[in-house]
């Protein structure tokens, strides 16, 4: 029933247009074309995503929404030229319609062989069907059949009232062939995406999959490949526009010929479409099959998070990798985030909880809270997904994910009202979000560190091992916060009991510091422990930090000694195989992060002690052969993010 309706709309509306003036015509077509952007959101917000993923390193939000809305205006004007078709005549197309080139079509086609008519859903591609057969060129058409088909069926005859012919797809292949054979004329669209089997070529810069069938009917063939396009000029006016035939390489193998046609087509379309921006259909999903996926980390310039969103974007390149693709496919670019001031940090956060599809083309908000160097990268840059973690991105994570159409991944509990918004929140239990639909709870925050990295970094030569000795023990030391200052006499402490313990049981002592390690605590460390019988590796990080030094005390420690104040220290130690305990001061300020720790050691993850306390406790492990639990949060990470990607 819905068909037929659709059916008699076209109809009248055939009739309409074609009892009014042309100019009126093309003015109300063009009207009716951009109210349909407010009918369809999604197409537009696709449209709005790929047209910034092609050119958005040229043009800003609003060039692009302008351009949109030309695109749609030539839709519009596009249906309505369908409908006129069987009243152009020779006339309208001597005066609206210049040719450029045709004598390349000549050429080709006096080989005998047949010639392709390739182009795509640009400018006003409709009007082939009678500007080709007023210069003799006569062609087949082959197109999916679409639904209605009582619809698709009426505006065939509409586009075959010249004597073009449309060849529905599947069946049409033979007919094609003998056409060809004949030294007829094929017509074909493949600018659409063509799944997982077609033959993928860089479009604007990111590989694309194009339909294989055009270059393997030609190379059976022996045809020309000839691209073309009506370039729409103004009002009724277009440019006709030939190009080249392409070089069909037969003696390459049929792939290689195949990919390297499809090259040579890219480069031809990617240019009338940087020329003409506004004249491509850029509605439908042209990216869906590409092999890469492109990845932007929010950071915030704090290690922890940084680390924490590289997990996510590490589990995500070996979710890419189990899927039969290459993981490099996998494009992470970390971007800083910075606000202008702590006032526009909670502007922004605020508003973001009122962020909706409108917000895509708009970002004056964003470009208000943030410095104008990161918000110049963000909005120029493109993504498929954004990580972002801890509060102070999350906000820019939402803002900028609605801006491409893109996943939105928050790493640690953002604002409590915009968890809903994301695509996934992946929050620590001590966060006190329950798991849900886009909700994942871990044990501990997520760690950098994965056993086969651990295995690597055993064969590291950070420092000379000693043959004789029973284990190791490694220290992590922080550095001050929000909520703790660092005592150089409790530090002092727990670093004489590591001494001693290692001096009495033949143990290696490896001891790296954090950025946020006080100058003071540094230099007591150095003078302490610069002689290698005392300690076998000392990493000063705000002087020198060689690659994998971190992990490979994670490696190498069978006891490891962290401090108490990083949740992305600690996680880390309660995801490698040495028995972690967290050193304690007993003045820390922060309930959050009490509960954190506890949380751990009632798993049997870590365990806490105070800083009088840590001999007793290493020398107890050591003695009683203590285990404990290993987090292993990357398997509920990893189900998640495949139902997302």
């Amino acid at each position: 029933m819905g068909g037929y309706l659709l059916y008699f709309i076209a109809k009248g509306f055939a009739l309409f247009f074609r009892a009014m003036p042309l100019g009126l015509s093309i003015a109300i077509a063009r009207m009716l074309g951009i109210c349909s952007m407010f009918i369809n959101t999604k197409r537009y917000r696709i449209s709005y995503a790929n047209l910034k993923a092609a050119l958005g390193h040229r043009y800003g939000p609003r060039q692009i929404k302008k351009i949109l809305k030309n695109t749609y205006a030539n839709i519009g004007q596009g249906m309505m030229e369908v409908f006129l078709l069987p009243g152009i005549d020779d006339s309208y197309i001597e005066r609206y319609i210049t040719f450029e080139n045709f004598g390349i079509a000549q050429d080709v086609l006096a080989r005998g062989k047949g010639l392709i008519f390739l182009t795509a859903h640009f400018g006003t591609w409709e009007i082939s069907h009678a500007a080709l057969p007023y210069k003799g060129l006569c062609y087949k058409g082959i197109a999916r059949q679409q639904k209605p088909y009582i619809l698709d069926n009426l505006l065939n005859s509409y586009r075959q009232s010249h004597g073009c012919r449309i060849l529905i797809k599947g069946p049409a292949i033979k007919e094609a062939l003998r056409t060809l054979r004949s030294n007829g004329i094929v017509g074909m669209l493949v600018d659409q995406d063509a799944g997982k089997k077609g033959i993928f070529t860089d479009l604007f810069k990111r590989p694309a999959s194009w339909h294989r069938g055009v270059v393997e009917i030609a190379l059976r063939s022996g045809a020309g490949i000839v691209p073309g396009f009506a370039i729409r000029q103004k009002g009724p006016y277009v440019k006709f526009k030939l190009f080249p035939a392409l070089c069909l390489k037969s003696h390459l193998p049929d792939e290689e010929a195949i990919a390297d046609a499809m090259v040579q087509y890219a480069a031809v379309l990617e240019d009338m479409i940087s020329a003409y921006p506004d004249q491509w259909l850029w509605q439908h999903r042209r990216w869906k099959s590409t092999t890469v996926r492109k990845v932007i980390v929010l950071n915030d310039k704090k290690t922890g998070h940084l680390k924490q969103s590289q997990k996510v974007a590490e589990i995500i390149r070996c979710i890419w990798q189990e899927r039969g693709y290459d993981p490099d496919g996998i494009r992470v670019d970390i971007i800083d985030v910075e606000f202008k001031n702590g006032t526009r940090k909670h502007m922004l956060s605020a508003l973001a909880n009122f962020s909706s599809i409108f917000c895509q083309g708009c970002m004056r908000c964003a470009r208000a809270a943030l410095k104008e160097a990161s918000y110049e990268r963000l909005i120029k840059s493109y993504a498929d997904i954004y990580i972002s973690c801890g509060s102070s991105t999350a906000s820019v994570n939402l803002l900028f994910g609605r801006e491409n159409n893109a996943k939105s991944i928050a790493v640690m509990k953002p604002a409590s009202a915009a968890v809903r918004y994301f695509d996934l929140v992946i929050a620590p239990r001590h966060d006190g979000l329950r798991p849900g639909k886009n909700v994942v709870v871990t044990d501990a925050a997520l760690s950098i560190i994965r056993k086969d990295k651990l295995s690597l970094c055993q064969s590291r030569k950070l420092f000379t091992p000693d043959t004789g000795s029973k284990g190791s023990i490694g220290v992590l030391m922080g550095g001050d916060t929000k909520n703790f200052v660092m005592d150089i006499n409790k530090v002092s402490e727990i670093i004489e009991s590591a001494v001693r313990i290692c001096s009495e049981r033949n143990m290696d002592l490896f001891v790296s510091t954090s950025r946020r390690t006080p100058a003071h605590i540094s230099d007591y460390l150095k003078k302490r422990l610069s002689a290698p019988a005392v300690c076998k590796l000392l990493v000063i990080a705000n002087e020198y930090n060689p690659p994998l030094a971190v992990e490979s005390i994670l490696a190498l420690s069978d006891i490891l000694l962290v401090s108490e104040e990083s949740v992305s220290m600690v996680s880390e130690a309660a995801s490698s195989r040495g028995y972690s305990i967290v050193f304690r001061q007993g003045d820390y300020r922060s309930k959050r992060h009490n509960r954190f720790l506890s949380g751990l050691e009632k798993a049997g993850y870590i365990q806490t002690a105070g800083y009088k306390d840590v001999y007793d406790a290493v020398i107890k492990a050591l003695e009683l052969g203590l285990r404990q639990n290993i987090v292993d949060d990357d398997s509920r990470v990893k189900k998640a993010l495949e139902g997302l990607i």
